[in-house]
């Protein structure tokens, strides 16, 4: 809050402000002068003047709140792939829901969960599963799971791992 003032030296009983800004709030006070100098405290207004628009009177829109839950959904699909034994593989796919999806990856229907051969991460909705030097054993179906309380989708492909002969 500030104080700005208006009129100096002023002798009249009442006075008219202009240039205040519409939509403002206006608290005013009035100090006495005479030859002896300025009073030392001032009479204030106890409510505030609120200056209006003419004829508009603002009304607050109201917002319906947006539902952003969605159930999940893979927006990239896996692909068969072929790999070649001894050198790393990656499968990708890509994945949105809200709340965020739990992602689970499988192969032939087996949960993969702590095996060392296998590096599995997912950043910003695309999800990786790295296989890690694979053999001819790591081909098969693999499949990426997505989970959230709205709903359960997969995805799946067929990794052929060939074996080159030295």
């Amino acid at each position: 809050m500030e104080w700005f003032t208006v009129i100096e030296h002023y002798h009249r009983t009442h006075a008219t402000i202009t240039e205040l800004v519409i939509g403002n709030e206006y608290y005013f006070r009035v100090f006495a002068e005479n030859m002896c100098g300025l009073s030392e405290n001032a009479t204030m207004t106890k409510e505030s003047a609120v200056i209006a628009k003419d004829g508009k009177v603002y009304k607050n829109p109201v917002y319906e709140d947006f539902d952003f839950t969605e159930a999940p959904m893979f927006t990239q699909p896996l692909v068969n792939t072929y790999a070649i034994a001894g050198y790393n593989a990656t499968l990708n796919c890509s994945v949105r829901g809200n709340p965020k999806p739990k992602i689970t990856w499988m192969k032939n229907k087996v949960a993969i969960v702590d095996d060392p051969r296998y590096r599995m991460f997912s950043n910003q909705g695309v999800c990786t599963l790295e296989i890690r030097k694979p053999s001819s054993y790591d081909g098969g179906t693999y499949c990426c799971k997505a989970v959230n309380n709205l709903g359960t989708v997969e995805v799946e492909c067929k990794l052929e791992v060939k074996v080159v002969a030295q």
